[in-house]
């Protein structure tokens, strides 16, 4: 049992940190411009990048989710329904970590960065997420393989 806790939770560190790595690397964090009154402008396309930066964290969380969903399933269906107790707490933390480790690699401390440009200068913003809600994808996907295993598993019993 302790074996398969150890395997669990590097699966889930593993997990966060992956997911945090790509939603660096897909997503486009949208870029302000100033202006000649030192003014810092965004255009209409990249406050749409804004809202893609969600989009991001949530599809790499329902793939993440679902991939943790599975390997939890091999680790404990034996659990009962602790096991869906144990895929949220999980899938949750590895949605965390995604989410801070994505903001780690950044780009950060965007007033830092406009408060030093010049007229012309392009500040990209940082990398966010504009609601923790958000977060709640992960578990929701990572029990969906929990879900059909179990279904399947039931109704080979029944019918096999």
């Amino acid at each position: 049992m302790w074996r398969a806790m150890l395997v669990c939770l590097a699966t889930l560190i593993v997990a966060g940190l992956s997911g945090g790595w790509l939603w660096h690397l897909l997503s486009s964090t949208p870029s302000y411009t100033i202006g000649d009154d030192y003014g810092a402008i965004i255009t209409e396309q990249s406050l749409s990048q804004v809202f893609a930066m969600d989009i991001w964290y949530m599809f790499i969380g329902v793939g993440v989710g679902m991939a943790v969903g599975a390997i939890m399933w091999v680790l404990f269906h034996k659990m009962g329904w602790w096991l869906v107790i144990g895929v949220i707490i999980g899938s949750l933390l590895a949605a965390v970590l995604a989410w801070q480790f994505g903001q780690l690699l950044g780009p950060r401390d965007f007033a830092e960065r406009v408060t030093v440009a010049l007229p012309g200068d392009r500040v990209p913003m940082d990398l966010q997420l504009h609601s923790v809600w958000l977060m709640m994808i992960w578990p929701m996907a990572a029990n969906l393989p929990v879900l059909a295993l179990a279904l399947w598993n039931q109704f080979r019993r029944v019918h096999g």
